[in-house]
């Protein structure tokens, strides 16, 4: 199964509507955390907070793993992003390897660069991975033995619950010309603001 760096792109004014809302969303999170950044750039995050209207999606970053990425991702933490959203939702499937794919899928897009490939982590459940050449991003629904060590692990989600909310939003099917996979994709793309805590720092 080819995971594809195919999103789907809001229209003009969804776009506009979506930096609205991850500007708010960016100074809330920054604002309920300011005290967790103090002497921040001494050490990137060891933690990263996903606020999406869903709710939110605490992310630790596995730097041993992957610690170019966790740096980029991290970084992202500090400066926001405006575009950072998903737009692909899998079940996991009830038997075999899908379709559906067992993923929630997103994408970085204001990443400062394209993370490298690192380390061979075949992806378990709660995983957060990069699709390798991409800012595209997943996180595992289910374990992916089938895919072994394709994919940068860079992350473990330490709570599901958001996650399994967006699961069940609402999708169409597209059917990818070259591969024939068929995904399926939001309805309505769901922003998200990123940010981080340093080590040491206690959430709120």
């Amino acid at each position: 199964m080819h995971l594809l760096s195919v999103s789907s792109e809001p229209h003009d004014s969804r776009r506009m509507f979506c930096r609205a809302l991850n500007l708010l969303l960016i100074a809330q999170a920054l604002a309920y955390r300011q005290d967790a950044f103090i002497g921040y750039s001494e050490k990137h995050s060891d933690k990263i907070v996903l606020h999406s209207l869903d709710g939110e999606i605490p992310i630790s970053l596995l730097d041993a793993v992957a610690p170019k990425t966790c740096e980029l991702v991290s970084e992202l933490a500090q400066t926001g992003c405006t575009t950072c959203r998903f737009y692909r939702n899998e079940l996991p499937p009830e038997a075999g390897y899908g379709p559906p794919y067992g993923l929630l899928q997103g994408t970085l897009e204001g990443l400062r660069d394209t993370p490298p490939r690192e380390d061979t982590v075949v992806a378990k459940k709660g995983h957060v991975c990069m699709i390798p050449g991409t800012k595209e991003f997943f996180i595992a629904a289910n374990d992916h033995d089938e895919w072994g060590s394709a994919h940068t692990v860079w992350g473990m989600v330490q709570n599901m619950t958001t996650v399994t909310s967006l699961l069940r939003r609402p999708f169409h099917t597209v059917t990818h010309p070259t591969y024939g996979t068929v995904m399926r994709m939001m309805n309505t793309d769901v922003s998200f603001a990123i940010s981080g805590l340093r080590p040491g720092s206690h959430d709120q």
